[in-house]
This record gives C-alpha cells, sequence and structure tokens, in this order.
C-alpha cells in the first residue's frame, strides 16, 4: 500500500481532484460572466507567433487536464486557480496522451488538421470513385475537398499576413508575446498561475494559501519522482519555489490585487511572485544562441539547391542529349556539381557546357558565400543579444526581483504580537509559519519592497535557544539582507524620557566582558572589555530620517549597554550608569544579534522602546512599549529606506 501511495506521489495524482469534461464546461461558463474574462483568456490562452490562432485548447480541456494533474486548486465557495508547470517540466510523470499533446500545440494542430482532414478525404473520396467506375459525383467531390483545403490554407495565410500588416502600419508589436517577453521567459523557469478566480473578495487570501500549499506539494512530487528514478532516498526538504503569479490570469479587479498584497514582491509587467519558501529566488532567462535565422537559411538553401539540380540537369541535357558522359545532365550528378559551387569548386568528372547551367552554379556559389557570411555574424552577435537580452529581462522585472529580505527579531510573545499586528496592518497579509530547523519565523507580507520576516527567541543570549545562536542559525537560513531587534528594553534617563520612548542604539556596549581585580582588598574594581560597535550605517541613517516630527513616543539616540542580566536593582543600575554615564538604556539580545550580524555580514541595529527603569518592575509597560517599537520599525520600512539592498564587497 505504501508503494502504491510513493507511486501516486510521484506522479502528482494524490493532489489530482476528480472533474468530469461536464464540470468543467460549466466551471469555463461560469468564468465566462466575470470581469476580466478577456484579459483572463489572453493569459491563460495567448495566441501563437501568427497572432491568430491560440495556442492552448478551449478553457474546458484546460481546465480538465488540470483537474487530472492535480493543478486545479478548488475552493469550496468557488474559487479556484491553475497552476501550470515550467515549460520544460509540463509532463508531471504522467504519460502523454493525445488530448494533452492536442493543448500543447493547439495553434499547429488548427493550422495542419483541418485541411490534413480535408485532404485525406479528398483521397479516399477518389479512390471510391476510381474504384466505382469513374463516378463523377464522388471525382467532384474530391476536387472539391482538396479545393477546400487549399482554400483553407489560403485563407489563414492571408489573415496572418494581413493581421501583422496592420499590426506594423500601427505600431504594434508584431506578436502580442513581444509584450510579455520577459513573463514568458519567467514561465520557461517557474511554476505559474495564469488563472485565479475568487467569487468573494475576503476569501482570496483562503484561495492563495491552498495555492500555495498545492505548489509545495506539487513540488515534492516533482523531487521524489526523480530521486526514485534513480533509486534513491531523500529526507525532510524546505520547498523554495516562486510562483509567478500572472496578474492578467485574475478573473475580477478584487482578485488581482488580493494576489499583490499577499505577492513577495510589487507588481510590473502584469507579473509578481508568491514566495512558497523563505530563500525563493528567480532564476534569470538561459542562455539562448542566435542559430535560428541560420538554420532556416540553411534549409532554405538545401530547398533551392533540390530545384536547381533539376534546371541544370534540364539544361545540360537539352544541349547534349544523348551522348552526355561527363556533363550534369542527370539529377544526382547536378546535385553534386552544385553541391561542389556552393564551396566554389568543380568536381574534376563534371563540367557543364551551357550558359544557364553555369549561372546558376555562380549563384549557387554566392548563396554559399552568404551563409558563411551569415555564420560569421550569427558567432558575432550571439553574446552580445545574450547580455542585452539579459540587461533587458532585469530592467523590465527589476519591481519584481528587486525586493529585499528584513528579518525582525524578538525575545517575547508580546513582542512578536506587537510586530505581527504592526507589519501585517500595512501588508493585510496572513501570517504564514516557516519552521527553519530548530527556530520558527512568520512571513508578514512585503511592506514597499522589503519582504519581512519576524522570529523570536528566547530571553538573552547564552541559552541553546537565546539570541545569539538563533540569529546565527536563522541568518544562514534566511539570508536576510537587514536585521533589526526590537522590542522592550529599560532606560537610563528617567529625567528625559517617558515609558514607552524609543531608544536607537548609535553604539552597543557590551557588559558582560570584564575584569574584575582588587587594587585595595577588598575593594573590587571592574575593568569593562566588551565590544563598543556601531550598528548598520544605512540602518542608523534610515532610523534618524523615519519621523519628521516629534510625537509621542519620542524617539531617543544613544549608546545602549548590552548584557545577560535582567536588571531590577537601583544598586547595579546606578553602577551601570556611573560606569557608562552616556548611556540611553539597557537589554539582553543585542551582544548575541551583534556578534552572528558581524560573522555573515549583515547590516543591524537595535531598536526598543522603554518598560521600565531597571528597578521596581512591573509588566505594566510591556504592551505599549513592543507596539511602540514595532511601529517604529513600519515606519522606516514604510518610507522605502529599505527597498534597496545593501552593498557588500
Amino acid at each position: 500500500m505504501s508503494t502504491e501511495r510513493s507511486s501516486k506521489a510521484r506522479r502528482g495524482e494524490s493532489f489530482a481532484t476528480p472533474l468530469s469534461f461536464r464540470a468543467a464546461r460549466e466551471t469555463a461558463a461560469a468564468l465566462r460572466r466575470t470581469e476580466c474574462y478577456r484579459a483572463m483568456i489572453d493569459t491563460l490562452r495567448p495566441r501563437g507567433v501568427s497572432g491568430l490562432l491560440r495556442s492552448r485548447a478551449p478553457l474546458p480541456a484546460i481546465l480538465y487536464l488540470a483537474a487530472r494533474d492535480g493543478r486545479l486548486v478548488r475552493q469550496d465557495a468557488g474559487g479556484l486557480a491553475l497552476l501550470e508547470p515550467p515549460y520544460d517540466a509540463r509532463d508531471l510523470g504522467r504519460p502523454g496522451g493525445f488530448l494533452r499533446r492536442l493543448d500543447r500545440h493547439w495553434d499547429l494542430a488548427m493550422f495542419a488538421l483541418p485541411p490534413a482532414v480535408s485532404l485525406v478525404m479528398s483521397l479516399v473520396t477518389l479512390a471510391l470513385g476510381m474504384a466505382l467506375s469513374w463516378s463523377p459525383w464522388l471525382l467532384g467531390a474530391a476536387l472539391v475537398l482538396c479545393l477546400l483545403a487549399m482554400l483553407y490554407v489560403a485563407l489563414l495565410m492571408l489573415t496572418m499576413v494581413c493581421t501583422l500588416l496592420f499590426r506594423w502600419i500601427l505600431g504594434l508589436p508584431l506578436s502580442s508575446r513581444e509584450a510579455r517577453r520577459a513573463a514568458e521567459e519567467m514561465r520557461f523557469l517557474h511554476w505559474s498561475m495564469p488563472l485565479c478566480h475568487c467569487p468573494d473578495p475576503a476569501r482570496a487570501p483562503q484561495l492563495l494559501g491552498l495555492v500555495t500549499d498545492r505548489l509545495r506539494g506539487l513540488v515534492r512530487a516533482q523531487v521524489a519522482r526523480a530521486v526514485g528514478d534513480l533509486s534513491a532516498r531523500t529526507e525532510t526538504f524546505e520547498v523554495n519555489e516562486p510562483l509567478l503569479c500572472l496578474l492578467g490570469g485574475a478573473t475580477t479587479t478584487a482578485m488581482r490585487d488580493a494576489v499583490t498584497t499577499a505577492a513577495r514582491g510589487t507588481a510590473s509587467g502584469g507579473v509578481t511572485f508568491l514566495a512558497t519558501g523563505s530563500e525563493s529566488g528567480v532564476r534569470a532567462p538561459k542562455t539562448v544562441g542566435l542559430g535560428t535565422g541560420l538554420a532556416l537559411y540553411l534549409v532554405a538553401v538545401a530547398v533551392v539547391l533540390a530545384a536547381e539540380s533539376y534546371l541544370v540537369a534540364v539544361f545540360e541535357r537539352a544541349e547534349c542529349d544523348p551522348a552526355c558522359a561527363g556533363r550534369p545532365a542527370s539529377y544526382g550528378t547536378a546535385f553534386r556539381w552544385l553541391a561542389w559551387r556552393l564551396l566554389n569548386g568543380n568536381p574534376a568528372d563534371l563540367m557543364p557546357a551551357t550558359t544557364p547551367a553555369w549561372v546558376v552554379g555562380w549563384l549557387t556559389t554566392l548563396m554559399g558565400f552568404m551563409a558563411v557570411v551569415l555564420f560569421l555574424v550569427t558567432v558575432w552577435r550571439s553574446r552580445e543579444t545574450h547580455a542585452e537580452r539579459l540587461r533587458s529581462f532585469h530592467e523590465e522585472m527589476e519591481p519584481v526581483l528587486g525586493t529585499t529580505t528584513v528579518l525582525i527579531m524578538v525575545a517575547t510573545t508580546e513582542e512578536r504580537q506587537a510586530v505581527i499586528t504592526a507589519v501585517t496592518g500595512v501588508t493585510q497579509a496572513k501570517p504564514v509559519r516557516r519552521h527553519l530547523g530548530p527556530h520558527t519565523a512568520f512571513e508578514l507580507g512585503v511592506v514597499s519592497r522589503a519582504r519581512v520576516l519576524v522570529a523570536q527567541t528566547q530571553a538573552g543570549t547564552v541559552a541553546p535557544g537565546g539570541a545569539g545562536f538563533g540569529a546565527q542559525e536563522l541568518i544562514e537560513r534566511l539570508n536576510p539582507d537587514y536585521l533589526l531587534l526590537t522590542g522592550i528594553c529599560y532606560g537610563l534617563r528617567e529625567k528625559e524620557q517617558q515609558l514607552g520612548d524609543v531608544l536607537v542604539c548609535t553604539q552597543l556596549r557590551v557588559m558582560d566582558h570584564k575584569k574584575i581585580v582588587e587594587y585595595e582588598p577588598g575593594q573590587p574594581v571592574e575593568i569593562m572589555r566588551g565590544d563598543r560597535v556601531a550598528p548598520s550605517v544605512t540602518l542608523l541613517d534610515r532610523c534618524l530620517h523615519a519621523r519628521l516630527e516629534q510625537d509621542e513616543p519620542k524617539v531617543h539616540f544613544g549608546p545602549l549597554l548590552s548584557g545577560n542580566v535582567l536588571l531590577n536593582s537601583p544598586m547595579i543600575r546606578a553602577r551601570l550608569k556611573a560606569a557608562e554615564p552616556d548611556g540611553i538604556g539597557g537589554e539582553m539580545e543585542g551582544l548575541g544579534v551583534y556578534g552572528a550580524a558581524a560573522r555573515k555580514k549583515v547590516e543591524w541595529i537595535v531598536v526598543k522602546a522603554i518598560c521600565d527603569w531597571g528597578m521596581g518592575k512591573t509588566d505594566d509597560w510591556h504592551e505599549a512599549a513592543a507596539r511602540n517599537a514595532a511601529e517604529f520599525v513600519v515606519d522606516v520600512l514604510r518610507n522605502q529606506g529599505l527597498d534597496e539592498p545593501p552593498h557588500r564587497a
């Protein structure tokens, strides 16, 4: 039984949802009544290179096939989404089948099948007419069927030419694919969602959650199939495949807005991304050459050579018949002579005697010379063209791909909830839980162009689950561009500060590393040896300019003390103030975050709010202080200050 389940998982059948063809037609009919149906059809069934025929099968067939493959995600309220694998992995382990091949090559089928069927029927009718004593009716029907096939092809070609000419006159792209080149190239490399429909806008986030879960399952099935083919076994792994969301595939404006809101990056060129893993990355287009034009030219040369061989043989045979020894008077000898002429040579045993044959020969030499020139130009332009395509790709997709990753670290549940509330109030996204080894992070959506995650560790730095080891593990897993430690702290300047005020460190002072000596018996002296480090210049600058007006709560900048001590002692507090008179506050996790960030060269800063004075502790201001610190961090994000990744040498 387990073997059977594993086999089904490798083929993707465990995700398949039954959908009859009749139900697929009814679903397609319901989609036709939606607000953005025409844009959705243009996205799901784009026109082929001719600009006339659709490149995909009709919508009911697409839905039916997607349901069979487990790529159709359905919601109980009538919502649905369709997932498409990368173009080079469309089989998903299933055997072919006529309907699937027809879907892949619909434009070719519509171009070739009707005239082919008509010609076959014409041949059958002709054979019957000959068998029945040359029946004039059957022979006439065969002729009509042949003419219909020719007329179909002629009208189709004429319509294509007129369409291209009309686009050229109006200055439109000769093919609709040119306007979506970046998106089309990315569909070759990534899973995509060309159809997304949810009648109830309030349930759109739930549908997108189902889409993300289904995509993970399909990717896992692909991996299981690949591993099974190698007779190997894999342990648990994380799926980091991003989903290319084609906004034109949303059937309503509300659905399009929901996709953009929940996506990893901002929308550009009609596409955006849903991140299925914490390290989701986008692959650039593959290298392609310019060999297509050269290949077509060589095919044309072969066709012309075949036609010229017939002409040369006719010219020579008319001149020398019946004594034609040593002359290209047959089709085979004429072809061999022209092949030599293609390389500007002559075979020793063949020599034409007619002027038309020599004219054809010199034209063939010119054709061969042009092939060499075209080959050299192709080689010369190939690298430059590929570089230009990559440049164009990155320019078109920069608003989508140019997102940064911001990790916010906290140490208590109150701090975590304050960050989630503040960030999701802007992104309107549902937090997505990510288990990363011994730690858990929550994806909170995108603020401006910064992808935001929050992770909670234990208080302090030395515990296995504390901020020191936690920050190191999270940095390795998430590779963030920026790391912000936020939450609650104690203040050291009660005359200048108020409970709830925000403190931003301009220098972090590690208080745990110290030397204690007795210069006089019974009078120990503490000598601080801990690091005194400055946070990220970029993050400090963004915090300095986050708020133009000093409203409540106020924001204070200065040195923060960090140590593994939960301070609740007037005597120790007075000692700290005497040792660090310019300190503005203290906390417990900064030294661990700084140590991990310094090793990985990650930009970091500590932003916390005052909940007490390091003595007479209560929990009265914990929630308010955590909220104030989280809202200040969100202001930094909303000001687009962290949209660009830091420069790393």
